[in-house]
């Protein structure tokens, strides 16, 4: 997939796995979620992701990672074990390419990150980031439990409604955790499936 930020540089990455209608089930495509997230946050007036340090959970393929480096953010991105592959890929061959053409310096490090494993990446953050990552209702509370590990001040989520029932639990289970937040609001739709675009803003201890 190839797309511009708001800078005008071309983010470039290679899709892989299988891909089904209305499902997100691979971490090898740039799912609608992702790119309404980014819309989000470049594009919203009061919100500057310049010098953030960004970490993205569930990168998948690093076109978000990719895109928010171009605007000026430093970011981590991080993926489970299997897909780390495609993620290195392409940060990396993207890092590569844009030093061979040009003087801009963009900064993405890529960790692998397994929610079951309890292990905290190094760092500390400003935000957290995450597209399509409430399919698995089972991942709820590991999710929450990394966000935490984190020490997470601010949470930005995106999601396609595909299971609202479970998808509210996940906010009780936010609530329940200490997390603060208004409704999720839907900011798009998905028009394959004609699915809801859902966007929520956590923050934690303030």
């Amino acid at each position: 997939m190839q797309s511009k930020g708001l800078a005008g540089t071309a983010v470039i990455v290679r899709e892989d796995g299988t891909r089904f209608l209305g499902s997100d089930e691979s971490s090898g495509w740039v799912w609608q979620a992702g790119r309404v997230l980014a819309s989000q946050l470049l594009s919203t007036s009061n919100f500057d992701v310049r010098d953030l340090k960004i970490l993205e959970l569930g990168s998948g393929t690093g076109w978000l990672a990719l895109t928010l480096a171009h605007e000026g953010a430093i970011v981590t991105a991080t993926e489970r074990p299997g897909a780390l592959t495609l993620l290195t890929r392409n940060v990396y061959g993207h890092l590569e390419r844009i030093a061979a053409k040009s003087d801009e310096a963009i900064s993405v490090e890529v960790e692998q990150c397994k929610w079951e494993d309890n292990v905290r990446v190094a760092g500390e953050f400003d935000i957290i980031v995450g597209s399509d990552l409430l399919y698995i209702v089972e991942s709820y509370p590991l999710l929450l439990n990394t966000l935490l590990l984190h020490n997470c001040k601010r949470c930005i989520l995106t999601w396609e409604e595909r299971i609202p029932l479970e998808e509210t639990s996940f906010l009780a289970l936010a609530t329940a955790a200490g997390f603060k937040f208004d409704s999720s609001i839907h900011v798009g739709t998905n028009e394959a499936t004609n699915n809801r675009v859902l966007y929520l803003d956590m923050s934690f201890g303030n």
